[in-house]
């Protein structure tokens, strides 16, 4: 008897943390956030007081009646070909339907059912392997959440864990977790429009090593300003194009 209360004391415990995980949900309120747009932001090495362009991405959000689509291209100066990411969920909920990824090192794609099902096709190794995860968590794409920050519920003190699902055969694959830190009022200088209101957002996730994101994001209108990245001393910095 004592061995399966035990049992169940745990199994509770287990449920109530994953319940705390956001998931794809109508009640997410993401919906009112989510619009068409399209903007670039410049990627720099930063090293003392000198920042040094890198690349470039480029963010596309194209709305559908029933699915919201998210492009990212970047392009590093360094490197010949463009990195091109789509992402395709459920617009109610986020819930995730596709993912491909196209870059000179590997492709990938992704279809998300009760099952996810695709390929992977690693273009340096010249090796190819067929996906077929069947994940017990409910979850959002790994790809998508950078984007779903803006469209959270945000406010003073904001924290949260996110399960997202990425795949890396040589990383993290499967259900993992995303973790928004806290979040705080702030401001942003922008070139064109002004003083803006934002909220700064702190972000770690289990696809990096220790790598924390600091995001800039506009009270008013959810636009992304600025994004610091600090990689166990390495900083990076991507500023929004104006």
């Amino acid at each position: 008897m004592k061995l399966s209360i035990t049992f169940l004391l745990l199994f509770a415990v287990s449920a109530l943390s994953a319940q705390d995980k956001l998931i794809p949900s109508k009640k997410n309120n993401t919906e009112k956030w989510i619009k068409n747009e399209q903007f670039q932001m410049k990627w720099y090495a930063l090293k003392d007081t000198s920042k040094f362009e890198i690349g470039s991405i480029t963010n596309k959000v194209s709305l559908e009646k029933e699915k919201v689509m998210v492009i990212t291209t970047v392009e590093m100066k360094q490197m010949k070909g463009a990195w091109a990411d789509t992402t395709v969920a459920l617009r109610k909920d986020l819930k995730p339907v596709y993912h491909s990824s196209f870059n000179p090192q590997r492709d990938m794609a992704l279809s998300f059912d009760q099952t996810v099902t695709g390929f992977y096709h690693d273009k340096i190794k010249k090796v190819k392997t067929d996906i077929n995860e069947a994940p017990v968590q409910a979850y959002f794409d790994g790809n998508l959440y950078p984007t779903l920050l803006r469209w959270l519920p945000l406010k003073e003190g904001y924290k949260q864990e996110i399960s997202i699902f990425e795949y890396n055969p040589s990383g993290k694959k499967g259900v993992i977790t995303a973790f928004v830190k806290d979040s705080k009022k702030g401001t942003y200088q922008s070139l064109k429009s002004g003083l803006r209101k934002v909220w700064i957002l702190s972000v770690s996730d289990e696809i990096g090593s220790g790598m924390l994101s600091t995001y800039y994001i506009d009270e008013l209108d959810r636009r992304l300003w600025k994004q610091e990245l600090d990689a166990g001393g390495r900083k990076m910095l991507m500023q929004r194009v104006e």
